[in-house]
């Protein structure tokens, strides 16, 4: 799959949760706890799931405890745990190698062949509702 401790723990994270590249770039090491078996991750403002803590099988854990000592050697707790969105490209190989691909839309709203993945599908769904409720609270209310 990848050396690179922080990809591999980023496509872990990602089948352990189900989240977007987006969120998954909120973690740092401090949201993993080797104890608990958990990983947090944020979203204050609410853009796609909220923050929540994931359980993490004890595979996906050996990928999680490299990325986290390999993000506090780099520069300790501030510094991302998991791939960024800059690193999107790279992910999306990994993934791609090892056959890995996330949910795809039904065959009627699909935007190119049947063989064509998309990648960002779900992203884009969460933005667009994002989008929904923004418009809803900017209305002015009528009274």
């Amino acid at each position: 799959m990848t050396a690179h401790p922080r990809l591999a723990a980023t496509v872990a994270a990602a089948l352990i949760t189900g989240a977007s590249l987006q969120q998954l770039a909120t973690a740092r090491p401090r949201d993993y706890d080797d104890a608990a078996a958990t990983l947090a991750l944020h979203d204050r403002a609410r853009y796609t799931d909220g923050c929540a803590a994931y359980p993490v099988p004890p595979w996906a854990g050996v990928f999680l405890r490299a990325a986290a000592c390999f993000a506090r050697l780099v520069s300790g707790e501030d510094q991302e745990l998991l791939a960024t969105p800059g690193n999107r490209a790279l992910l999306l190989r990994v993934a791609e190698t090892a056959r890995l691909r996330p949910p795809q839309p039904p065959a009627s709203r699909r935007q190119g062949p049947a063989d064509h993945v998309e990648w960002d599908w779900r992203e884009r769904q969460e933005a667009n509702r994002y989008e929904a409720m923004l418009a809803v609270r900017a209305r002015p209310s009528r009274r």
